[in-house]
């Protein structure tokens, strides 16, 4: 975790060991009492580091590896604890508690969350199995929207590098009678950095509620229509003579998506101790796209459906005779179905999860909390594909089950320490995409994907003292049957053994009421145990990150902030015999500024300051005449900045 967000005023430490945070027990509970070492991003801080999407915000924070196709947030992925190319499958987002992650293997889409929208932002460092289930293995990271409080008024308008505008709209308010509302519009238009890139996005978003007495009930819609031309790698022979241009073979390839979501939620106090919590949530996408391969150029429009129904009901109590455990006791249930259709021919998989877990807290002493947990979850999946290269022309059914255990320690030296371990078992289901990879190599013969499984062990210690704070964490992370793609055999397959370990700490600084500094370093070693690929190093997972930062003061009205961001080099995705050479590192300069003036605030941030020429994503492709593996990139943005002029107003 990288402590460098800026706070409002004079108060510039990110939120640290005495916050209160929801991904501790799914529900508000001190992070004191948690095992986790979860990092806080408050709302202020979003504002002051004048980031254009979530990815910067996240970006910014130990620990935290970020992998972003074009440079623009529209198709990033998330990395904890080393996953790399399938960090998307292995990091779970949510927002308010609900699953960003898609059926599927595509990323989730975070720019569906609007950052005026964010009233904070949760990450959960490590495994966390037992209480978030399927996907949870590297950690979660969950985004909590604003709350409607007094009537407010936003309007933020942006421009930017690469002819890029983007407007939001919102409006709120929690009237007398227990109503409460929000409206919000986001739309953005780009060309972004590289050519036949081009962007369009519009995001809209409605919330009504009603509190009582003794709960709350509330209803959300939201529609998001995402356009994106898609440019593909470039070889280095490319990249040499224009880091921007498109090849000819991805010249017309694409990506849109239309998707709308509902969702539903009540929050019922039961008696003086206990509380029930649910929410019934769905969401529909219906996407088209061209995507073309470096052998030949795409020439027909796939379509994609993706359809998701989420059930989560919970009950969360103090058990008085237990020391005044706090228990947790729910279910998740999740079907999803969908449905391709490619000149390859159709897939289909309609897959449901269901799981029953329970998690006590228990306060042994004053300075003791132990958490104990469990749960049990099932997966079945009715798939079928069509076409020459069809696995299962005549359907089959597959079913799994899984139990995972978590053991934690939360220790409270005094009032500025804080030690803590814990073991968590975690799990990963194959997702509805991955059985169904047409087999073109003749000689391949597809397997049964296993269920991926793993133990996470961790400890670490954390300091706080007025503005100052520290961090540092240790674990090891070891993973059975880790799901994976072989762009040899072009199909997924189950790495027979894989351990990541590795040290992140961090730490702020507060030199003066309007001086700080802060730093941040991760080692990640992340590597295959067992198996053919037995020795080699996890693909697209760097070793070192280093993360700097100051922010300054200048007057009551006038913040400056720089950070500086190196990430070493890395093995190229897809390249698990590590044959090819490594995906340099780089290091980035990043600065903004930030003056107010009565309800106003105007925004500057020049993003890559020195003009580093760098790919943060490369993949293991073939030559298209010789069909040697080559290096290929996707090239990250130079110099470029965004300018920003929003209006709060009641």
């Amino acid at each position: 975790m990288l402590l460098t967000a800026l706070a409002s005023g004079y108060n510039f430490a990110a939120t640290e060991i005495p916050a209160v945070v929801v991904s501790a027990a799914r529900t508000e509970q001190s992070s004191l009492t948690t095992p986790a070492s979860i990092t806080v991003i408050t709302r202020e801080e979003i504002e002051a580091g004048g980031a254009r999407h979530i990815t910067d915000v996240l970006r910014g924070q130990g620990g935290v590896q970020i992998n972003d196709l074009y440079g623009d947030g529209s198709r990033a992925s998330v990395d904890l604890r080393g996953f790399g190319e399938t960090a998307a499958s292995n990091t779970l987002v949510l927002v308010d508690g609900r699953r960003l992650n898609n059926p599927d293997i595509a990323a989730p889409d975070l720019n569906s969350i609007a950052l005026e929208d964010v009233e904070r932002i949760e990450i959960v460092q490590g495994s966390a199995g037992v209480l978030f289930g399927d996907q949870a293995v590297g950690g979660v990271i969950n985004v909590i929207t604003r709350k409607p409080g007094a009537l407010r008024h936003t309007l933020k308008l942006s421009a930017g590098s690469y002819n890029t505008v983007q407007l939001h709209a919102m409006t709120s308010q929690a009237l007398e009678n227990g109503v409460n509302y929000l409206l919000s519009l986001d739309a953005r238009e780009s060309d972004n950095y590289r050519d036949h890139n081009e962007a369009s996005y519009v995001n809209g978003l409605g919330k009504l509620g009603y509190d009582y007495t003794t709960g709350s009930v509330f209803g959300e819609l939201q529609y998001i229509n995402d356009e994106l031309n898609t440019p593909g790698t470039l070889f280095a022979d490319e990249v040499m003579e224009d880091r921007r241009q498109v090849s000819p073979v991805f010249a017309n390839d694409f990506s849109n998506a239309k998707t709308a979501i509902a969702r539903l939620g009540l929050v019922q106090q039961i008696g003086d101790h206990w509380s029930f919590e649910g929410e019934l949530a769905g969401r529909d996408t219906n996407g088209e796209f061209r995507l073309s391969s470096v052998l030949a150029a795409e020439t027909e429009v796939s379509t994609q459906d993706r359809r998701v129904l989420e059930f989560t009901p919970r009950v969360i109590g103090i058990i008085q005779g237990w020391n005044e455990t706090m228990l947790t006791l729910g279910m998740d249930a999740v079907a999803s179905d969908y449905r391709l259709s490619s000149r390859f021919g159709d897939q289909s998989n309609d897959q449901s999860q269901g799981s029953l877990y329970a998690q006590a807290v228990i306060p042994a002493s004053e300075v003791l909390d132990v958490t104990l947990g469990l749960r049990y979850a099932e997966v079945e999946n009715e798939l079928q594909d069509t076409g020459l290269f069809a696995i299962f022309p005549d359907g089959i059914r597959i079913e799994d089950d899984v139990t995972v255990g978590t053991f934690g320690l939360a220790i409270k030296a005094d009032q500025n320490w804080r030690v803590l371990f814990r073991a968590d078992q975690n799990y990963r289901f194959a997702k509805v995409d991955e059985y169904l990879q047409p087999v073109f190599t003749p000689t391949f013969t597809p397997e049964i994907l296993k269920t991926q499984q793993g133990l996470s062990v961790e400890t670490g210690v954390e300091w706080q003292s007025g503005g100052d704070n520290a961090r540092l964490m240790i674990y090891q992370l070891d993973i059975d049957d880790e799901i994976a793609y072989d762009p040899v055999n072009f199909a997924n397959i189950n790495l027979e053994q894989t351990r990541r370990k590795g040290v992140i700490t961090s730490g702020y600084w507060q030199q003066s009421n309007k001086l700080g500094y802060s730093a941040s370093y991760t080692f990640t070693d992340a590597e295959v145990l067992r198996g053919p690929f037995a020795g080699k190093d996890i693909p697209l997972v760097a070793r070192h990150s280093l993360l700097l930062g100051s922010d300054y003061q200048l007057t009551d009205k006038w913040q400056l902030y720089g950070e500086l961001v190196a990430i070493s080099d890395r093995v190229f995705a897809g390249d698990f015999n590590n044959v090819l050479g490594r995906l340099p590192g780089y290091g980035l300069v990043n600065i903004k500024t930030a003056y107010d003036y009565n309800d106003f605030r105007f925004t500057a941030r020049i993003n890559n300051l020195l003009n580093k020429e760098y790919s943060e994503v490369g993949q293991l492709s073939y030559d298209p005449v010789t069909f040697v593996e080559r290096e290929a990139f996707f090239t990250s943005p130079e110099i470029n900045f965004m300018l920003t002029a929003a209006w709060q107003f009641r």
